[in-house]
């Protein structure tokens, strides 16, 4: 006589393994999309500004940038344009230089380089630079031949003026040396 197999009895019930893969599934899915939408959100971004100004020394000693049309004791009448970086990410930006892109080349160049004043410069999360050039008589800069302004970073990246920023420079150089 042949014993019968004996069968196991569960310690626990069959649906709650069902529970624990269909948890286990959610919450792996979860930590995935949310390490991606971090990684992919882990990375520097400028905010450029570029405006025309003039330039004003407080009596502290300090440089300031005041608007064109601002009646300010001891302010320059030379305009500049004054272009500003804000570090909106959250990695470190190593500013090294600006210059800009014609529409039609002028003297075979289709682009230009601004000689800086205070770069290379470190922008650390939350951190901003400005720097400023002389608005030349062609009002270059903010001509209507300039396509974009852009500043470079230490990797190739070119961090450009969006082209309603472009416009409003243009129209406050021109509004800046009355030519309208």
């Amino acid at each position: 006589m042949t014993l019968p197999p004996i069968e196991p009895i569960p310690i626990v019930p069959p649906w709650v393994t069902l529970c624990l893969a269909i948890w286990g599934a959610f919450l792996s899915s979860v930590t995935l999309g949310w390490n991606l939408y971090r990684d992919l959100l882990d990375h520097s971004k400028l905010q450029i500004n570029a405006r025309v100004r003039r330039i004003v020394q407080s009596a502290d000693g300090k440089w300031y940038a005041v608007n064109h049309d601002l009646p300010v004791v001891g302010a320059s009448e030379q305009l500049f344009v004054i272009i500003s970086a804000v570090n909106v990410g959250r990695r470190p930006v190593v500013w090294e230089g600006w210059g800009g892109n014609y529409h039609k080349p002028v003297n075979g160049k289709t682009s230009f380089a601004i000689i800086p004043w205070n770069l290379p410069k470190k922008l650390d999360e939350g951190e901003f630079h400005s720097e400023r050039t002389d608005l030349g008589d062609d009002l270059r800069p903010a001509s209507e031949n300039v396509k974009r302004l852009f500043i470079g970073d230490t990797t190739g990246k070119k961090w450009k003026i969006s082209w309603w920023k472009m416009r409003a420079l243009r129209k406050e150089a021109l509004a800046a040396t009355g030519e309208q």
